[in-house]
């Protein structure tokens, strides 16, 4: 791939899943090619299983798995 070179498609082979990237409609920050992305998934699954909205302290532990400590 050229250096610059935008990406706008994802295809997941064993699925046989292609799709155009966007942007997250949650969050507006994450490029996916699935709604919401996987750290608005993962947050939305959260806050179902808990019946409520995250903390600021759990929201950061759920992040910190994913993406390494956020200061």
């Amino acid at each position: 791939m050229k250096k610059g070179t935008d990406i706008e498609r994802i295809i997941i082979l064993e699925e046989n899943v292609k799709a155009d990237l966007f942007r997250c409609k949650v969050c507006t920050i994450n490029f996916t090619a699935f709604q919401p992305c996987i750290m608005c998934q993962l947050v939305i699954e959260k806050e179902q299983e808990l019946g409520r909205k995250l903390t600021k302290e759990e929201f950061r532990s759920l992040t910190n798995s994913l993406l390494g400590e956020i200061k």
